[in-house]
């Protein structure tokens, strides 16, 4: 009789388990993006720069969110190798500028690093939602972040990137720039592409 329950209950975790895996598909095919693909710089309206120096910049992460409904798992892994290349562009663009340990801030769910941007980028944020954000660096007081938002929205794609550079002293933001394409986030070749126009105009920001 105890065979017969263990038995069964197995079919039944199996069952289940087969359950939760239809109910997160994956990701669609990688669709590449015309050689010429535009980046978009319009959004003026949108910028912030208070900065007096870069010197000494550091720099955390890029953060990059995918909202289409699919296995997180595959997602984790696309954010965590589009971060891990994204530090090779930031060391070419800023060579003096050090990258930082950013094991802890790729671990945070989508919903807190949101719900952290939009605070900040708003100026209605506390300490809280910038320790969300930023890696602890006792060498620099200035630190910078991107966060990238990609998928498909009415059919199209769009990836969008928000850059930052915060004061890690006193909780504020000195630069914010917002740039995006129409293309797949995962085409890595227009991805860095868009991500190297932004750190280039970041640096060039210092007159």
């Amino acid at each position: 009789m105890k065979n017969l329950f263990f038995i069964l209950l197995g079919i039944v975790m199996i069952s289940c388990g087969s359950s939760k895996n239809k109910t997160k598909p994956k990701l669609p095919p990688v669709v590449t993006c015309a050689e010429n693909a535009k980046i978009y710089d319009q959004d003026s309206k949108f910028e912030l720069n208070k900065l007096i120096t870069l010197e000494n910049l550091a720099y955390s992460t890029t953060y990059t969110r995918l909202f289409n409904q699919t296995d997180s798992l595959e997602k984790n892994e696309i954010r965590h190798k589009l971060a891990k290349t994204s530090e090779r562009f930031f060391k070419k663009i800023f060579p003096e500028g050090t990258n930082l340990d950013a094991s802890r801030l790729l671990a945070e769910d989508y919903k807190t690093i949101l719900f952290s941007t939009n605070r900040v980028r708003k100026g209605v944020a506390d300490a809280m939602y910038f320790e969300n954000l930023i890696i602890p660096n006792n060498k620099s007081n200035l630190q910078l972040f991107v966060y990238v938002v990609g998928g498909i929205r009415d059919k199209k794609f769009t990836t969008s990137f928000n850059i930052y550079v915060f004061n890690t002293s006193n909780n504020t933001v000195l630069y914010y720039d917002y740039i995006k394409n129409m293309c797949d986030p995962r085409d890595e070749v227009m991805f860095m592409k868009t991500l190297y126009y932004g750190m280039n105009k970041l640096k060039n920001s210092i007159n």
